[in-house]
């Protein structure tokens, strides 16, 4: 037996009954308390930090899926609202009437090419505007608009030439239209 031992059962009655000062338990509060607070509040610190981050993440990932995988369907003027659709059908009935008006006189046909290489920056304008982030598409709306706007123009202007060059196409044209 070592002399640990022997002084502990010596001494046992000493030990279950002895009780530590005052001043060793208020010792003992004053390191506990300066490891504690230091220790949690650094974890603390880095918890709130950490969730912080977090939030921000998942909220700008969130909004980010959002605005990229919102789906419209917008593809021409009429989608985007009834004035637009409005417009739209005036326009066309527009480009109807002359191109049919155009197709009763004997022309050689040198408008389709313009005419059809409008069709297609429509085309591209339709595309751009289904893909267009939300706040952008009014400018594609005024270049769609404008595109007719031209069409129209266009037309307009051969329908001048041709009344003006050949008047007596015009009265041959109008006779067959009577008949």
């Amino acid at each position: 037996m070592s002399n640990l031992e022997k002084f502990i059962l010596e001494n046992r009655a000493d030990f279950d009954t002895g009780v530590p000062s005052l001043a060793a338990w208020a010792n003992i509060d004053r390191q506990l308390d300066r490891q504690r607070p230091a220790v949690r509040v650094v974890w603390m610190k880095r918890l709130r930090a950490a969730a912080a981050v977090l939030v921000l993440l998942l909220a700008g990932g969130a909004a980010g899926a959002y605005l990229t995988n919102q789906s419209r369907a917008v593809e021409s003027l009429a989608d985007v609202s009834p004035e637009h659709a409005e417009m739209e059908r005036y326009f066309h009935s527009q480009v109807e009437e002359k191109m049919a008006k155009l197709a009763s006189y004997k022309q050689d046909g040198v408008v389709k090419a313009d005419l059809e290489e409008l069709d297609e920056t429509y085309e591209q304008l339709q595309q751009e505007l289904k893909d267009a982030p939300i706040g952008a598409e009014e400018k594609i709306i005024q270049a769609m608009i404008e595109t007719y706007r031209t069409k129209i123009s266009i037309l307009e202007q051969v329908l001048e030439k041709v009344e003006s060059v050949n008047p007596s196409t015009i009265n041959a044209a109008e006779n067959e239209v009577s008949l």
